[in-house]
């Protein structure tokens, strides 16, 4: 499969294996498989299969000290990225791929974009998912994000490590709100910030008239093959 779409890469065949991405995404659904693995493919071609792809997305939180109140670490990504670039973002999110477990993808995702050492990154907590389809060129892209919260100290600054990110922010939590209002964040990214928020009661069924569509929304269920 890898030579196939490489070929394919050569060829031109799909507009989509121009953002190229160099990384290996697994298709699960093999149960011969120890970890249910049928076959890897290139993550630019992912949308023109239409199979379901998954990721961690991490909250870095900074709770302050006297108040309690809460801010949030931004990054606004690379103007290079071939996909979204110089949108919002979490301080850290990534693809899983190559077959790597959660855990492993957040210590990797947090080194590389973020500078976070290891011990630190060990501390996020799951906090669940977010599910949905992603309209493509190519159609609908399933996706699953696993989120994660992390609670960062009151003196570590989070700083690009792999020309990913271009500067990373901390704001109170009502910039950020704002700024999702104003469609800066990248779509995926705005979506686990609204799941964060639902989880710590800034939106709740009293503030918010359409809650439960919200909720709905970001909790699709996918009929395709998990690990």
């Amino acid at each position: 499969m890898a030579k196939l779409l490489a070929q394919m890469r050569h060829e031109e065949s799909w507009a989509s294996l121009a953002k190229w991405r160099d990384e290996l995404y697994p298709i699960y659904g093999d149960p011969s498989d120890p970890k249910g693995i049928a076959v890897f493919i290139e993550r630019a071609s992912a949308a023109n299969f239409g199979v379901r792809t998954f990721g961690v997305h991490i909250n870095g939180i900074v709770r302050n000290a006297e108040t309690g109140e809460l801010s949030m670490w931004i990054a606004r990504r690379s103007a290079t990225k071939s996909m979204w670039p110089g949108y919002l973002d979490q301080v850290v999110a990534g693809g899983m791929g190559n077959g790597i477990g959660l855990t492993e993808t957040v210590v990797k995702e947090c080194y590389e974009e973020g500078g976070i050492p290891a011990e630190l990154a060990r501390t996020a907590t799951c906090a669940g998912t977010i599910q949905y389809f992603t309209e493509t060129d190519q159609g609908l892209q399933p996706e699953t994000q696993f989120v994660y919260d992390l609670e960062l100290p009151n003196d570590f600054v989070p700083r690009p490590q792999d020309g990913e990110v271009q500067e990373f922010n901390l704001w109170p939590i009502p910039e950020v709100i704002e700024r999702i209002k104003l469609k800066q964040f990248k779509p995926n990214s705005a979506m686990c910030i609204v799941d964060f928020l639902i989880r710590r009661g800034y939106i709740t069924p009293e503030n918010e008239p359409d809650y439960l569509e919200i909720i709905d929304n970001i909790h699709v269920k996918l009929p395709l093959p998990g690990f």
